[in-house]
C-alpha cells in the first residue's frame, strides 16, 4: 500500500472516530435533558411560600394572573364565601371564576385546601340553615370534579394523573346505577305511550294500582322491556 492510500485510510478512519464521538455525544444530551414540567397555578393574591416548597420540587410554580390561560394542575389556597357561592352555581362573575371554570370544562385538575373553606370557620356561631347552604355548595365543587384535600395531602393529589376523569367516570356511573334502580312512580288515570317515553331508558316503572294503560303504552313497555311493579 503506498503512501497516498495510506493517508487515506487514515483520514477516513479519523472521519469515523469523529462522527461516531459526536453521535454519542448527541445520545447522551438528549438522555439528559428533562421533560418540561407541568405548570401548577396557585390562585392567592399573597405568597404561599409553604405551598411552594410543597410543589417545585415536581411542578412550574406560577402564581394567578389575568393574562394565563393554560395550566395543569389549579390550587385555592382559599375560598372566600363569594367564590365558592359563584363556582357551585357555575356562575363566571368575574376573571378567577372564569379560569376556574375554563379549567374544569377543559378536564384539568382543580384542588381547594380545606383548610382554606372560610366558611367553616363559623361552624360553631352561623344558623344551622345558612351553614348547611354553604356545606351544599361545597359537596357541589365536589360533584363537579373539584378536589378538597387537606394541606398534608396536597402533592399526593397533585401528582395523581387521570384523577378528573375519574371522579367524572364515578359520578356518571352512579347517576346511571341511580337511574336504573330507582323506579319511578306513575299515578295519572291514563297512562299513554307518550306519558312512558320519558321514562324510556330506566328498566322499571311503578303504576298506580288505579292507573288504565293504554293499549298503545302497553306495547311500548313490552319493546322497551320496562317491568311494570303495580302499587
Amino acid at each position: 500500500m503506498n503512501a497516498e492510500a495510506l493517508d487515506r485510510a487514515a483520514i477516513i478512519e479519523a472521519v469515523t472516530a469523529e462522527v461516531i464521538k459526536r453521535l454519542e455525544q448527541a445520545k447522551w444530551k438528549q438522555s439528559t435533558v428533562k421533560a418540561p414540567r407541568k405548570m401548577a397555578v396557585l390562585m392567592a393574591t399573597e405568597p404561599v411560600t409553604e405551598l411552594e416548597s410543597i410543589l417545585n420540587q415536581h411542578f412550574e410554580v406560577q402564581y394567578y394572573d389575568e393574562s394565563l390561560r393554560e395550566c395543569d394542575v389549579l390550587i385555592l389556597p382559599k375560598l372566600c364565601l363569594q367564590l365558592l357561592s359563584n363556582l357551585a352555581q357555575g356562575i363566571s362573575a368575574g376573571q378567577r371564576e372564569r379560569f376556574i371554570l375554563t379549567m374544569l370544562l377543559k378536564g384539568k385538575q382543580v384542588i381547594v385546601l380545606e383548610e382554606g373553606l372560610l366558611y367553616r370557620r363559623y361552624k360553631s356561631t352561623a344558623p344551622v340553615l345558612l351553614y348547611k347552604l354553604y356545606d351544599g355548595f361545597a359537596n357541589k365543587l365536589s360533584s363537579y370534579g373539584i378536589q378538597l384535600v387537606k394541606e398534608s395531602e396536597l402533592l399526593a393529589t397533585c401528582l395523581q394523573e387521570g384523577r378528573v376523569e375519574q371522579v367524572q367516570q364515578s359520578l356518571c356511573a352512579a347517576q346511571h346505577e341511580k337511574m336504573v334502580t330507582q323506579p319511578e312512580v306513575l299515578n295519572r288515570k291514563v297512562i299513554t305511550e307518550a306519558d312512558l317515553k320519558k321514562y324510556r331508558l330506566q328498566k322499571q316503572i311503578v303504576i298506580d294500582k288505579n292507573s288504565i294503560i293504554t293499549p298503545l303504552a302497553q306495547d311500548y313497555l313490552r319493546m322497551q322491556k320496562i317491568e311494570v311493579h303495580r302499587r
